[in-house]
């Protein structure tokens, strides 16, 4: 038996590997967009009826309590929360009934197709970002809370929800995932 050579790798080495590791890192950055995989709404006044088949979102508020509230399920996470730099939610306005503020909430459930105002989720009490809607065409929310929050809370896999409450005594209708693709609500976050 031969004896062994020890490779040395030298400065250059050393360099080279480093340049890697780093160029490996800049491809797997970029824009990511976790796919939308229910949407639905809970209404107060039909506590018992469920609407993830619907074509319309509704957020609506009456003299400050909610009596409507949207739910975007997105599949789960594939950053560490520390690795996101921002994050948008993007979402089309069909109809607006008052105009007023919406703000974004964190659920770190998947919400069911069957839950209804009677099954409401527990979702997560601090604001994330609010925003004024007046007319229809695209609302968009900083997201960038919403998605480290997901990378904290479903590490693992696990699907999280983004929920639309309407303040004061606005009411907006949103398009539902069940109506055209191009409608359809997005969340993207840069890594």
């Amino acid at each position: 038996m031969g004896k062994m050579k020890k490779k040395s790798f030298g400065f250059g080495g050393l360099l080279a590997a480093a340049l890697i590791v780093m160029l490996a890192g800049v491809a797997a950055a970029g824009t990511i967009s976790p796919a939308l995989v229910l949407d639905t709404y809970m209404d107060a006044e039909e506590e018992d009826e469920a609407f993830a088949d619907g074509d319309t979102l509704w957020a609506t508020s009456q003299d400050g309590d909610p009596v409507r509230i949207a739910f975007l399920v997105f599949k789960e996470m594939v950053m560490l929360a520390d690795q996101i730099e921002s994050g948008e939610l993007r979402v089309r306005v069909n109809e607006v009934e008052a105009p007023g503020e919406v703000t974004l909430y964190f659920y770190d459930m998947a919400v069911l197709d069957s839950e209804t105002w009677a099954d409401l989720p527990s979702y997560d009490e601090e604001p994330l970002a609010t925003i004024k809607i007046e007319k229809e065409g695209w609302a968009s929310w900083d997201a960038t809370s919403l998605v480290k929050k997901a990378a904290e809370e479903c590490s693992e896999g696990c699907p999280f929800t983004a929920v639309l409450v309407a303040e004061g005594d606005a009411s907006i209708g949103f398009a539902s995932m069940e109506g055209s693709e191009d409608d359809k609500a997005v969340l993207e976050y840069i890594a």
